[in-house]
C-alpha cells in the first residue's frame, strides 16, 4: 500500500469563478494559472506523491508552457495516467477544504460523486469536509482557502 499526501492554496479573486473538485459553484474563486480548484490540484499531489512522481508543478508549471486558464479536471486526467492508474486501486481518498468562506459541508456530497466519477472508485471511498480557521491569518479573514488530501492506493 501507498500513500500520498496534497496541499494547495490560492487567494481569491473577485473576478474569477470558484470551482471545487470539478464542480462550478457560485463565489469567489482564486487567483491561479489555471482554473485554482484546490481540492484537484491538492488530489494530483497526493497522486503523484502516492507513487514518488514529483508534484503538480512538475508536469504544470505556472509559465508559457502550461495554458493559462487550464482545466483542474484535464491535469487530473494526466496525473493519473503518469501514475498508471489502470495498474493502481485507489482505496481512499481524504479531502479537508480549508477556508472561512467556502461553505463545504453544502456541496460535499455533490464533490464526492464528481470525484467518484472523475477516478472510477465507489463514492464510499471519498470523503469531502471543510475546516475554518476561526478567522486567523490570511485564511482566517476570507483572503484566501486551502486544501489538504491523502491518499491511499495498492498495485491491482
Amino acid at each position: 500500500m501507498f500513500v500520498g499526501n496534497g496541499f494547495d492554496i490560492h487567494k481569491h479573486s473577485k473576478d474569477k469563478n470558484l470551482t471545487l473538485g470539478g464542480i462550478h459553484i457560485d463565489g469567489y474563486g482564486f487567483e491561479a494559472h489555471s482554473d485554482g480548484d484546490i481540492i484537484l490540484h491538492s488530489l494530483c499531489d497526493a497522486l503523484l506523491g502516492s507513487k514518488a512522481k514529483k508534484d503538480l508543478g512538475y508536469y504544470f508549471p505556472s509559465n508559457e508552457n502550461t495554458p493559462r486558464g487550464i482545466s483542474s479536471v484535464d491535469m487530473l486526467q494526466k496525473v493519473l495516467e503518469i501514475i498508471e492508474v489502470d495498474k493502481l486501486t485507489i482505496n481512499n481518498v481524504d479531502v479537508t477544504v480549508i477556508s472561512q468562506v467556502i461553505n463545504v459541508s453544502i456541496i460535499s456530497e455533490k464533490i464526492c460523486a464528481n470525484l467518484a466519477n472523475l477516478l472510477k472508485i465507489d463514492k464510499s471511498a471519498i470523503n469531502v469536509k471543510g475546516k475554518s480557521f476561526d478567522h486567523l491569518g490570511f485564511i482566517g479573514d476570507g483572503t484566501a482557502s486551502a486544501c489538504i488530501t491523502l491518499v491511499s492506493v495498492e498495485n491491482a
